[in-house]
């Protein structure tokens, strides 16, 4: 099949007057991914790119294949952007190489391809280790659904996801993440409260002020007189400065969407965004909503929003919160005022300059300059999603009941969404042992999880025997357990003095007469010396713990459990 008869456009996209629609068809030349957009069909037509490449018409048709299959299913306009992106600057390194590119030779071209731009990254430095990845596992996604692959072409590189510096899992850094979240929502819902059909239609500029003293000045693209009066680089004459008023005040008297559409895409952002917090949809499904025939229908505590069609109850299109019903009954007739032409269109109807309405997803730039203005950081819809289903998560305590408000499983719900807390995390192990470790009070320091002595093993022969009574044998049972803290340390080396008063009371047979075994009391200062030792030896708060307990034991001051015991051992011994 000749190139000229394989349409590797996307006629399912919408494109701007000064927008280039997107074509597949330069990479099919040598040089023509390289080539500018803007230029490269009238080089094609003109011959300056010279004939196609048959190698490359297969490998071509399949990328285009499963890119239009993408959009035509609803997937995202920006993720498919970025893909072209990054494949032609694949097909524009391989052009500069000279490489014979088709559907058998562009595995081994990409990974030599690879090992280019980590060679590039780590001597020049000119982008960092995310951009690497991100750029290759683009081009890998793409290219193994063109080869069929089972197994990712990432793999066979040598590019690997960057280790990241790990998330801060205290209480601390969730309350903050919380309190930023929470100023985000109060930024928006009076960034809505103040756009209303009568501000905005009203004279510029819009003040909208905030719950934080803090007010917006919003201008709509129109610049206000201090920025004008800076722009200037000489006195302006008597006639500029009239035909410059003029201008202003016929721009201030259009109350149209040609002139105010940046106030409405403010509000049409910020919307977005609530609306995205409340249901839990992801962008791509929110952008592509249209307005329908709303029914509500009472679920848990919120609603069911279904839309009728030929009379019939239609699917659940979201799940809203029973308090935020009354916001978007508002937001629809704010909307039908501005889109009285659109009345099942998109639900959030983003603006061009031009009037035209955006088919593809907002990046939020109105909302991120308003937060830049203020000082706040921009939380975005992933984000946003993420504190939604954590919120969740500690609140019901239900993974299953949260993921199907979320409409994802379980296993993808926990690995990707769910983020650790540390004092859940706490609560659990505690629970955990309540349940299946239950502890009681032994003789000696520390705690038991069964009344059932038995002994450790390898346990030497002179040692005491555990048996629920006497605290050395503790020492030696696989039911006893440590407890971190300053106080069991000092239990331990009070217990330990004890014990070598016990030891310096020990009178050794007379020569020839030496036991084979060694004194209870010496195994059991050996054991708790051992524990001690670990416990200073393991991290720097405990090691000021031991040396708390040693500086106590030299004051004579014993831990309350064996202060009496040792008072009468050394009692005894300033007797004998």
């Amino acid at each position: 099949m000749a190139s000229s008869e394989i349409d590797l456009t996307f006629p399912m996209l919408e494109f701007g007057a000064t927008e280039t629609p997107w074509d597949f068809q330069p990479l099919l030349f040598r040089g023509g991914a390289a080539a500018k957009v803007k230029h490269v069909a009238r080089q094609i037509a003109q011959g300056e790119l010279g004939s196609p490449l048959p190698e490359r018409i297969e490998l071509v048709t399949r990328l285009h294949e499963h890119m239009a299959d993408d959009l035509a299913g609803g997937g995202s306009r920006f993720s498919a952007q970025n893909k072209i992106g990054a494949l032609r600057r694949f097909f524009a390194w391989s052009d500069s190489e000279g490489g014979y590119l088709s559907l058998e030779t562009v595995a081994d071209t990409f990974i030599r391809w690879t090992d280019y731009l980590l060679q590039r990254q780590r001597v020049e430095r000119s982008f960092s280790e995310g951009s690497l990845y991100d750029l290759t596992r683009l081009t890998a996604t793409m290219l193994d659904r063109a080869l069929d692959r089972q197994a990712s072409l990432s793999k066979s590189t040598r590019i690997r996801k960057p280790r990241g510096k790990g998330k801060v899992h205290t209480s601390k850094a969730d309350k903050q993440n919380l309190q930023n979240t929470f100023a985000f929502g109060h930024l928006l819902a009076d960034v809505c409260n103040a756009l209303t059909l009568e501000t905005t239609i009203g004279p510029l500029p819009v003040c909208i002020r905030l719950r934080t003293g803090q007010v917006l000045e919003q201008w709509s693209r129109l610049l206000s007189p201090e920025k004008a009066a800076a722009r200037r680089t000489r006195p302006p004459k008597p006639w500029q400065i009239e035909a410059s008023r003029a201008r202003r005040a016929a721009r201030d008297e259009d109350r149209t969407l040609r002139t105010r559409y940046p106030l409405v895409n403010l509000r049409i952002e910020s919307e977005l965004l609530m609306f995205i917090a409340q249901t839990g949809l992801n962008l791509q499904q929110a952008h592509t909503l249209r307005v329908e025939q709303f029914h509500y229908a009472s679920h848990l505590d919120g609603y069911q929003v279904r839309t009728y069609k030929n009379r019939r109850e239609g699917e659940v299109l979201f799940e809203i919160f029973a308090s935020y019903r009354e916001w978007f009954e508002r937001y629809l007739e704010w909307r039908s005022e501005w889109f009285p032409n659109e009345p099942d269109g998109l639900l959030f109807p983003l603006i061009r300059s031009g009037g035209r309405i955006l088919e593809e997803a907002t990046q939020f730039t109105n909302v991120t300059r308003i937060c830049r203005e203020v000082g706040m950081p921009m939380v975005r819809p992933r984000k946003l999603r993420g504190t939604r289903i954590n919120w969740l998560l500690r609140e019901s305590q239900n993974p299953q009941q949260v993921a199907e408000v979320a409409q994802h499983t379980v296993e993808t719900l926990i690995r990707v969404y769910a983020d650790p807390h540390p004092q859940i995390a706490m609560a659990e192990i505690t629970r955990f042992h309540q349940q299946t470790d239950p502890s009681l009070s032994p003789p000696a320091p520390g705690r038991c999880v069964s009344a059932t002595p038995e002994p450790v093993g390898a346990m030497p022969i002179n040692a005491p025997r555990p048996d629920c009574i006497n605290a050395a044998g503790c020492l030696f049972c696989i039911q006893h357990r440590d407890i971190e803290s300053e106080d069991h340390v000092w239990s331990l080396g009070s217990l330990r003095h004890l014990k070598s008063l016990e030891l310096a009371r020990y009178r050794p047979p007379s020569e020839g007469k030496q036991p084979t075994t060694e004194h209870p009391a010496m195994l059991v200062i050996d054991r708790l010396t051992a524990k001690l030792r670990y416990f200073e030896e393991s991290s720097e708060v405990r090691r000021l713990w031991v040396e708390e307990a040693r500086e106590r034991i030299s004051e004579g001051d014993y831990h309350p459990a064996w202060d009496g015991f040792i008072r009468l051992a050394e009692l005894r011994q300033r007797s004998a």
